[in-house]
């Protein structure tokens, strides 16, 4: 149910207010500069007048003079504009204008004292006058306020629609617009009771045509619940696997503990197997632990900047002679120039020697297997491939799941973790882990970010 108590409601009719009175300010402010540009331009007509007439009493005198203020007088419409012409006396020699009453010092004076020969117009009620010395002559001009009352009456009226329409369109367009983001913000909010039911899957709902504020907001919540889902589907995923590949070691090495407590003398052999399991079972969850620590991110402000090549040479310095004992073929190939990436040596050291290790272990006799640090694309990329039977395709990203041992390797040793912590240290370091074939053969690519000068 939509309350327009809502924030969303409230801002928006808050935001067309605000608009309506900066809209009243502004009209306020053009209806008193139109006012003052017609006045304005009323006395630059009457002032051109002068210099008319000031013009023919120069060049032709008070006679001429006298001609043309009459001829001004009555053309004008409706006696819209009033002329008088006095002598040196105070006596009137031309013009409509009989007597005007006030004070002298006048610029304004209203149609009732304005004695005129003639009806005044209408909608005058008073006049703009100016008084000019001719010599010895006085000229007085007026021109009624009616231009200007009839320019503002327009405008004013024009304004207030104006106002008027924009108050309303404003108004609509405000709980509108609060309408349609309270329904959106509404949509969030379902949505996140959704998840907080257990409901991971909800996600909410996206215009695809769209791209505000809160469409980028939804979308990020949607990536965010993507990642929780997937997280608490790979956490139920380790549970799993940890129940099914732990419970068969534990059960072992319980029933040989019983046969040791019925023993009257502990076989000693029986001990050393014993350790060996609980040995095999403790590194089995530092595995785990040392995963979780990494996939948390806790290692990165250890990253410095490493060059890829001096990680490579020692793990080949390491596992040459191992593979050299299996009758494989440890094979070494690396750029000449530094390939720097921002990380932790130790961890990218644990990288190379799991993806190697893992090579050796699930390839027979006679393989060959080359490490390769390069460069691709101006980034470092480590390469290990090997000629042994290669991976299914449909397991190559079942590989780096915890615990997950492809049929090929169900006979050699390993907890199946290896590969996992290999893809936790890549991801740790913004690196892409990828499995490709080799014909025969698996490739392992590392694609490094660059790192920074």
């Amino acid at each position: 149910m939509f309350k327009s108590g809502r924030t969303s409601l409230r801002l928006s009719l808050q935001f067309a207010f605000l608009y309506s009175v900066l809209s009243a300010v502004i009209f306020a402010g053009a209806y008193w500069f139109s006012n003052y540009e017609v006045r304005d331009w009323l006395h630059d007509q009457m002032n051109s007048d002068r210099e008319i007439l000031l013009e023919i009493f120069e060049e032709n005198g008070i006679d001429d003079l006298v001609k043309s203020v009459d001829v001004m007088a009555r053309v004008n419409f409706e006696n819209a504009r009033i002329f008088q012409l006095l002598g040196p006396d105070g006596t009137v020699l031309a013009g409509n204008i009989t007597q005007i009453d006030g004070e002298e010092q006048r610029e304004y004076v209203s149609a009732e004292n304005v004695f005129i020969i003639g009806e005044h117009e209408e909608e005058i009620s008073g006049y703009w006058i100016i008084d000019e010395k001719f010599g010895q002559y006085t000229l007085v001009q007026g021109t009624g306020n009616h231009v200007i009352a009839e320019v503002l009456e327009a405008l004013g009226i024009s304004l207030v629609s104006g106002f008027i329409l924009i108050m309303g369109i404003g108004s609509f367009a405000g709980v509108w617009v609060g309408r349609l983001t309270e329904q959106r913000i509404e949509a969030i909010s379902t949505t996140m009771e959704e998840v907080a039911d257990g409901k991971l899957a909800a996600r909410i709902p996206i215009d695809e045509t769209s791209n505000d504020d809160l469409d980028r907001v939804s979308t990020s919540i949607n990536n965010t619940l993507e990642k929780l889902e997937n997280l608490m589907e790979s956490q139920v995923q380790i549970s799993n696997d940890i129940a099914h590949d732990l419970r068969t070691p534990l059960q072992r090495l319980r029933q040989r503990l019983e046969k040791m407590a019925n023993q009257q003398a502990v076989d000693t052999n029986e001990a050393v197997v014993a350790l060996a399991q609980t040995e095999d079972i403790i590194n089995t969850f530092n595995a785990l632990l040392r995963i979780a620590q990494i996939e948390a991110g806790d290692r990165r402000e250890r990253f410095r900047r490493t060059d890829l090549r001096d990680l490579v040479i020692n793990v080949y310095d390491a596992f040459e002679p191992t593979a050299e004992d299996a009758g494989q073929q440890l094979r070494l190939k690396i750029s000449d120039q530094p390939l720097y990436v921002l990380g932790d040596s130790d961890l990218l050291m644990q990288l190379i020697s799991n993806l190697v290790e893992n090579a050796l272990r699930h390839t027979p006799e006679g393989t060959i297997i080359s490490m390769e640090a390069s460069f691709s694309n101006g980034a470092p990329l480590l390469c290990i491939a090997d000629t042994g039977p290669g991976i299914a395709r449909e397991d190559r990203e079942k590989v780096f799941r915890r615990f997950y041992r492809g049929e090929k390797s169900r006979t050699s040793g390993g907890n199946g973790l290896g590969l996992s912590l290999c893809k936790a240290i890549a991801e740790l370091h913004y690196a892409e882990l990828m499995v490709s074939d080799n014909q025969p053969g698996v490739r392992i690519l590392v694609d490094f970010p660059p790192a920074a000068d």
